[in-house]
């Protein structure tokens, strides 16, 4: 009888740490995209670390994604799938793009920080346009 009385506590503390584990990763997610989500509005180059905060988010987000599968949360799942995955990706595809124009980039945020007049700020914006597109035509030999 003892052996009967452990199958349905083993059960229960199996269930327990599942739904332990499971709030662990959601509050390291949400943390992870918060850190994600402000360091995107930071200067470079700390904006950079964003996308590290968002290979993290990722990485926390697909075993998340599984638990919920297994567990017959099929909802969670989906809406974690739905949303989760493209937005982590587009932070990390953000971070890739920054990186690749670092230059140009740098340059307007820099020329936008020390412009006076609003008239000054979109002439940053156009010139680091032209710099990016200026950059990836020498790129492609064009």
């Amino acid at each position: 009888m003892s052996s009967e009385e452990k199958k349905p506590n083993d059960g229960a503390r199996d269930e327990s740490t599942s739904t332990t584990r499971q709030r662990r990763l959601l509050g390291a997610l949400t943390i992870a995209l918060l850190a994600s989500w402000l360091l995107m509005s930071a200067p470079l180059p700390y904006s950079l670390l964003s996308g590290v905060a968002g290979l993290v988010a990722f990485v926390l987000l697909v075993p998340l994604i599984i638990t919920a599968f297994r567990e017959g949360r099929r909802g969670m799942a989906i809406f974690s799938a739905v949303v989760g995955v493209p937005a982590t990706l587009l932070i990390v595809l953000g971070t890739v793009t920054s990186l690749l124009f670092y230059g140009p980039t740098a340059e307007r945020e820099e020329c936008v920080r020390t412009a006076i007049t609003e008239r000054a700020q979109s002439q940053c914006k156009q010139d680091a346009q032209e710099s990016m597109t200026d950059w990836v035509t020498g790129l492609l030999g064009g």
